[in-house]
């Protein structure tokens, strides 16, 4: 039977059918259209969604990226001189707001000396690109995504701590992922976390808690490039709580972390290039 006749022989069996049994197939075929309405919409504001945000899928104005292979690229060639690229990434955002005492969040702090940080590195002639500029919710594995895509030099994300159970502990700490198959003979993430704590340290005066192993923290466990969390100092303590406040102690932290970053790209033998930016070969 073809599709004509079956619609032909289904449209005589509906008019010889009560008025009864009429209505209730005619109230079926409401639902069911309005069913597949919805669905065919679904999927339609799922795309809509997926390609309209700006931030997300835009690869320009330093902006994070879309998802992607996570295995460092294969068409690079390691003989020769590359931009160096640094990552900066501001943790938490939009409703994340990560540790906060109050209205004070922790998603600002760090977007502010972020913004500070990459000022100062671009005024050096480092390409800085952001995994978020403004107070957005950013997931983890997109902004690993971004710097492994873009194969970064390197990763330096930044936060303030809390312990809301001990107000009295304070101070400062960089957290890292122990190295396995270094992107680079010279530099990992331990030694740049290294590198980073002390200059935080020698700038701000906090109380030094060293630097400290975290491997199941995706942002380090995942990037191919040496990585450090920054955690700043306590929002949970008064006495780091009030430093974090002062623009002048966020600016401070913001030079020294600008300083690490420069001492890192000097130990990796990155150099100034004719164009005033920065190269690197792959050791």
């Amino acid at each position: 039977m073809n599709r004509m006749s079956f619609f032909i022989k289904l449209r005589k069996l509906f008019l010889h059918a009560s008025p009864r049994k009429r209505a209730l197939v005619f109230t079926m075929g409401i639902v069911i259209l309005a069913a597949v309405g919805i669905g065919i919409g679904s999927q339609m504001m799922s795309k809509r969604a997926e390609s309209g945000n700006d931030y997300l899928n835009n690869n320009n104005n330093n902006s994070v990226g879309g998802r992607e292979n996570l295995d460092e690229p294969s068409n690079i060639d390691k003989s020769r001189p590359k931009e160096v690229i640094v990552v900066i990434d501001p943790g938490h955002g939009g409703e994340d707001l990560g540790a906060y005492n109050g209205t004070f969040y922790e998603k600002d702090i760090n977007l502010d000396i972020s913004l500070k940080l990459g000022e100062l590195l671009e005024e050096l002639g480092v390409k800085v690109v952001y995994t978020r500029k403004t107070d957005v919710f950013i997931d983890l594995d997109p902004r690993v995504d971004l710097a492994n895509r873009l194969d970064a030099t390197l990763f330096i994300s930044v936060h303030s701590n809390s312990m809301p159970d001990n107000s009295d502990y304070r101070g400062t700490e960089t957290l890292y992922c122990p190295p396995v198959n270094p992107k680079y003979s010279k530099m990992d993430g331990k030694k740049l976390a290294t590198i980073v704590q002390k200059e935080l340290i020698s700038a701000l005066g906090t109380v030094d808690n060293g630097i400290i192993e975290r491997p199941n923290l995706a942002v380090l466990r995942k990037t191919v490039m040496p990585a450090v969390i920054a955690e700043i100092a306590y929002i949970s303590s008064p006495s780091d709580r009030a430093k974090l406040k002062d623009t002048a102690f966020r600016q401070k932290a913001a030079q020294a972390l600008a300083d690490a970053v420069m001492k890192a790209l000097d130990e990796m033998g990155a150099v100034k290039d004719e164009n005033g930016g920065y190269t690197i070969i792959e050791d």
